[in-house]
């Protein structure tokens, strides 16, 4: 059955603008017999000047919108068989990182990702007036970083994507589940793919920090619910 997914938006030049992935005129359209998306996977993404439905590739999996760190290839790599998933997006909001074209950007992700296994959209915006309708959603669901909230930029908007490497954890129906500040590492929640796999809700923010507390445990979380 197919899994969660990670979006973000940047990696060091490839950067999925804030995590899950996000541009102008030509973003994200929702379905038009939904005014109100309940879910992610109700967007298409631009790639190769086409609109592609997230729900093609992803419905059913879980999915992070990030491809900045190697962590995600790990997680990828060991959890791709059960249904995760990387989206990934370039977006130059953030000290124009990503300068290059839609191909050129792409080839310069899969290289530093070192495996061409996942998607890679065309450029986006995921802030302003002009954001992508999947992160105008993805931001709205969750305004808030984890663990703890990035201080915003002066005159910045709250819910904004602070900087590049901002993740988003979006379960299998679609629904944003975590988002993570920029600079934490993947493999550090870890623990939330397996439980967003397993069809659960991430653990308290705390446990990001603090994985020993108490009611932090995966394995016991995931025989309480009976998927242990």
């Amino acid at each position: 059955m197919p899994g969660p997914l990670v979006i973000e938006a940047s990696t060091d030049r490839l950067a999925l603008c804030g995590g899950a992935l996000l541009a102008g005129a030509s973003g994200l359209l929702p379905p038009p017999s939904l005014a109100e998306p309940g879910s992610a996977y109700e967007f298409s993404l631009p790639q190769y000047d086409e609109q592609v439905a997230l729900a093609e590739r992803y419905r059913g999996k879980v999915t992070v919108f990030n491809v900045a760190y190697p962590g995600l290839r790990t997680l990828l790599e060991k959890y791709g068989p059960d249904g995760f998933d990387v989206v990934a997006a370039p977006c130059n909001q953030f000290g124009g990182q990503a300068p290059l074209s839609d191909e050129e950007e792409r080839e310069v992700a899969y290289r530093k990702f070192g495996v061409r296994t996942f998607q890679i959209y065309d450029h986006i915006q995921v802030n302003g007036p002009d954001a992508h309708p999947l992160y105008k959603f993805l931001k709205a669901a969750l305004p808030n970083d984890a663990p703890g909230s990035q201080r915003p930029l002066p005159g910045m908007p709250p819910g904004e994507i602070t900087w590049n490497y901002t993740k988003f954890l979006v379960g299998r129906d679609g629904a944003p589940l975590a988002r993570y500040k920029p600079g934490f590492d993947p493999l550090d929640f870890e623990a939330d793919v397996r439980l967003a796999l397993a069809g659960l809700q991430p653990r308290p923010s705390n446990c990001l920090l603090h994985p020993g507390a108490k009611g932090c445990s995966v394995a016991k979380l995931l025989r309480e619910a009976g998927k242990g």
